[in-house]
C-alpha cells in the first residue's frame, strides 16, 4: 500500500470536525504537519489529534515538509492563495467549500492545476454520505423512473450572530457558504447543470442583513426543476437539511442531521393510517410511492468526517490510477457560477441564464 504524505492548511473548527478525524482514519495518508495562525486553534487541535508539528506560515509547512497531498481548510478568503502555494509546491490539493471567493480565482487556479498535471477537487463530501450515493445508485438503475422536480430546504434559527468566527460577518452567508452542498447535490441526482435560475433573497423583518432567506428556482435541461428555500431565522422544529426527488414512478424523501418521529398518515390507496416511526442520528431515505413510505437506506451516525474519508479514498484511488485532473474543481467552480447567478438574480429580479454569467 501507497502512503502518502498530508499537509493541512488550517486547523479550525471545520479541520477539528472533519478533517483531523478523516485523514486519521486513513491507513494510506501520513499527516506530516500544518498551518495555523491562531495559537487558540492549534490548542484545540493538537489536544485531540496527533499533529506532528504546527507551522506559522504556509509557504514553511510546504518547503519543510514537502506534502504529497494539501488539505485547505482556512476560511473562504484564504483559499486561492493557500491552493496556489500548495500547487506551486508541488501538491496535489483537496480544498474545502466552498472553493474560492470569484470565478476569476478558480479559473486561474483550474488553470495551474492543469498546466502543473496536479489533482484539484473540492470538498463537497455530502454526495458520498450513504443516504445521497445509494440514492444516486438506484437513480441510475432506474429504480424508480425518471427524476424531473427536486425540493430542497432548511429551516433552523441559525443567524451570523450565533457564530463565533469567520462566518459571523458573511452578508453572501446561506447561499454562498452553504447552498453549495445543496447545489452540489441537486446537479449530482439530477447528473447535470442548471441552464437558469430565478431568486429571491428578500429583507427580512428582523433586521439581518446576511442571506438568511434564500429561495430559489432552478431549470435543469430536459425541463426538470429544482426549488430550494433555506431559511436560517425559522422559529420552526430544525430542519438540517430535507429533500424530496420526484419521479415518474416513485419519490424518494432524503433528511439529513437526525430524524426522530412517529406519525400516523392517511393512505388513500389503503384506505386506512399508516404508522410511520423513524430514528436515525445521521439521516435516512424513505421511497414513496401512493403516499405509502418505506425506508431506502439509513445512516444512524452523522457522517460529516467519514464522507471526507471516502472522499480522500476517492482522491487517493485516482492518484494511484494516475487519472489526475481538473474535472472536480471544474465543477466547483460552476455551482460556484450558479451561486453567484442567483445573487444577480435576487438583485435585478430577473432571471439569469447560468451560461451568460461570467
Amino acid at each position: 500500500m501507497r502512503i502518502r504524505t498530508v499537509g493541512l492548511i488550517g486547523l479550525g473548527g471545520v479541520a477539528r470536525r472533519i478533517h483531523l478525524p478523516a485523514i486519521a482514519k486513513r491507513e494510506d495518508l501520513r499527516l506530516v504537519g500544518a498551518a495555523e495562525v491562531d495559537a487558540e486553534n492549534e490548542r484545540l487541535a493538537t489536544a485531540r489529534f496527533k499533529v506532528p508539528r504546527v507551522y506559522r506560515r504556509v509557504e514553511e509547512l510546504l518547503e519543510t515538509e514537502k506534502p504529497e497531498i494539501v488539505v485547505v481548510g482556512t476560511p473562504p478568503a484564504l483559499h486561492a492563495a493557500n491552493v496556489r502555494a500548495a500547487l506551486q509546491a508541488g501538491a496535489d490539493v483537496l480544498c474545502e467549500k466552498p472553493f474560492v471567493t470569484t470565478l476569476e480565482e478558480a479559473d486561474g487556479l483550474i488553470e495551474l492545476a492543469r498546466s502543473s498535471r496536479k489533482l484539484l477537487a473540492v470538498n463537497n463530501q455530502y454526495r458520498f454520505m450513504t443516504i445521497y450515493r445509494e440514492t444516486e445508485r438506484r437513480i441510475r438503475g432506474g429504480e424508480f423512473g425518471e427524476p424531473y422536480q427536486i425540493q430542497v430546504w432548511q429551516q433552523m434559527y441559525h443567524p451570523p450572530s450565533f457564530e463565533k468566527n469567520w462566518r459571523a460577518g458573511l452578508v453572501r452567508s446561506t447561499l454562498y457558504e452553504f447552498g453549495t452542498h445543496a447545489l452540489d447535490l441537486v446537479c449530482y441526482l439530477f447528473g447535470s447543470l442548471p441552464e437558469a435560475v430565478s431568486a429571491i433573497i428578500p429583507a427580512v423583518p428582523q433586521g439581518v442583513e446576511a442571506d438568511v432567506l434564500v429561495v430559489l428556482i432552478l431549470r435543469f435541461p430536459g425541463g426538470k426543476v429544482a426549488t430550494l428555500n433555506l431559511h436560517r431565522l425559522s422559529h420552526a422544529p430544525e430542519r438540517y437539511l430535507e429533500m424530496r426527488i420526484d419521479a415518474t414512478e416513485a419519490s424518494v424523501r432524503l433528511s439529513l442531521g437526525g430524524v426522530a418521529g412517529l406519525s400516523l398518515d392517511w393512505v388513500k390507496s389503503l384506505g386506512r393510517p399508516q404508522l410511520k416511526a423513524s430514528f436515525a442520528r445521521g439521516g435516512e431515505a424513505r421511497v414513496e410511492r401512493r403516499g405509502r413510505s418505506r425506508l431506502l437506506v439509513r445512516s444512524p451516525r452523522p457522517e460529516f468526517a467519514s464522507a471526507t474519508e471516502s472522499h480522500l479514498a476517492a482522491f487517493t484511488r485516482r492518484l494511484d490510477e494516475g487519472r489526475v485532473g481538473v474535472e472536480a474543481a471544474v465543477h466547483a467552480r460552476e455551482v460556484l457560477r450558479v451561486v453567484f447567478a442567483a445573487y444577480r438574480s435576487a438583485e435585478t429580479g430577473a432571471t439569469v441564464e447560468v451560461s451568460s454569467f461570467s
